[in-house]
């Protein structure tokens, strides 16, 4: 079988979110079906191909002047896969080619822009992207089971079309425990040497509850803030002023560290030396950090609502990310009982064992040979 796969997240200068995990998956199936073949369509690549190591995949890279409307989603890619022979193309970021001349499998990650949907010509867009991408596909890739239910009520998409699929923590995620390392990370992010830190995600999107975080470290009792340091990572210029402006108003400013975008090489060294990871997101399509902090050994705080328990089972402390009052709660739970925090941390360490690249991989192959099948 020959499978394409829009790849333009993975061959780009800087490879986040879905670009690792497309690399590690395919990375995965590369090895797995070795039969198979695969033509990684993308725009440019920076630094060595990532599949180098591999006979079986080939890298096609397609462009188009200016590409106004999207034609090289539209039109570049569906053409690329009709005179490369390929079997199924495989788009893996919610929006598909209108027209698709050969079968096509989409990866659905979350409906979040329709959440409050308040008729944005944006969003209005989107929605009829996405919408489209799940028609035309014969089979729909997602997450996590909450959002396989959002895409067959929300989308009225059948319900056996749509397959969930786990992620697996980031391969380039491991525990650090070099303490030579760790000081650096500490020193590099303005964090004071040996005093214990909780790491959380800081961002401009509301969704990623930056204001609840700040306000529930707030409501910690002061004697905690004099003994533990708060970091957030992932604040972008514009966003950080008006943090700056809530941390001042709430007189935490002595206790709260702020940084811009988190290099990825130092992610693991962050996640691994804090105490607790704070990950009260309002909505997600699946956590991807909580995966993470399983494998850094590190207790985990997220939310009770949407896909986050669906990854953290019970394995994490969970609370109502839009009660400051209750995130507060769940730290002074974590941060005052070691055992608890050890508890979790070993439920974690077992829990992630159920995330494994090999059945991911397993999982999409079916799907991919499924779709090519289907008449």
């Amino acid at each position: 079988m020959k499978v394409g796969v829009d790849m333009r997240a993975v061959y780009q200068l800087r490879r986040r979110g879905t670009g690792k995990n497309l690399l590690d998956l395919y990375t995965t199936l590369a090895r797995m079906q070795p039969d198979w073949q695969f033509v990684m369509f993308h725009r440019g690549r920076s630094g060595d191909d990532p599949f180098d190591q591999f006979e079986n995949v080939e890298s096609c890279k397609i462009d188009i002047s200016g590409d106004r409307l999207n034609l090289w989603q539209q039109i570049r890619l569906p053409l690329a896969a009709r005179w490369a022979g390929v079997n199924v193309l495989h788009c893996p970021a919610n929006t598909a080619p209108r027209w698709p001349i050969v079968p096509m499998v989409v990866t659905i990650h979350d409906l979040i822009p329709l959440e409050g949907d308040t008729g944005d010509k944006a969003v209005s867009r989107w929605r009829r992207n996405v919408t489209r991408a799940a028609k035309n596909a014969r089979r729909i890739i997602t997450p996590s089971q909450f959002t396989r239910e959002n895409i067959v009520n929300r989308l009225h998409v059948p319900s056996d079309k749509v397959v969930v699929n786990h992620w697996a923590p980031d391969r380039g995620c491991q525990r650090v425990t070099d303490a030579e390392r760790l000081a650096r990370i500490r020193s590099q992010y303005g964090l004071n040497a040996g005093r214990p830190y909780v790491f959380g995600f800081g961002a401009a999107d509301p969704r990623k509850n930056t204001r609840g975080i700040l306000m529930a470290w707030a409501k910690l009792p002061s004697a905690m803030r004099q003994a533990y340091q708060l970091l957030l990572v992932g604040i972008d210029e514009t966003a950080m002023g008006p943090v700056r402006v809530q941390v001042a108003q709430l007189g935490i400013a002595d206790s709260c560290v702020l940084a811009g975008f988190a290099d990825e090489a130092d992610l693991p060294a962050i996640v691994s030396g804090a105490t607790v990871m704070c990950y009260p997101s309002l909505s997600e399509g699946f956590g991807l950090p909580i995966l993470d902090a399983f494998v850094c050994r590190t207790a985990v705080l997220t939310s009770s609502t949407t896909s986050l328990p669906e990854v953290a089972g019970n394995a994490a402390v969970l609370v109502a990310p839009d009660d400051p009052a209750a995130i507060a709660d769940g730290l002074m739970r974590l941060l005052d009982d070691e055992a608890l925090r050890a508890q979790l941390v070993a439920r974690g360490a077992e829990r992630v064992e159920m995330f494994a690249w090999s059945a991911c991989g397993r999982r999409v192959s079916a799907v991919l040979a499924e779709a090519v099948a289907e008449n």
